[in-house]
């Protein structure tokens, strides 16, 4: 499990809708428009323990 770095929500590794490595970490993503995280990686990047609780998921998935 995994927390995408941009809403927080709960992810499965293999069920990811999208991926990214940065800094030699990977990133998993719940969607597309979650995967926003390429533009600006620094913002996100270390935001997101890669285990826990995930917060509220802010958008819709298309």
């Amino acid at each position: 499990m995994a927390i995408d770095p941009v809403c927080k929500m709960e992810v499965e590794q293999n069920q990811a809708e999208a991926k990214a490595d940065y800094a030699g970490q990977t990133y998993y993503f719940c969607s597309e428009a979650c995967h926003t995280f390429t533009a600006e990686p620094q913002k996100y990047a270390g935001a997101a323990p890669h285990g826990g609780t995930g917060g509220t998921h802010h958008h819709g998935h298309g």
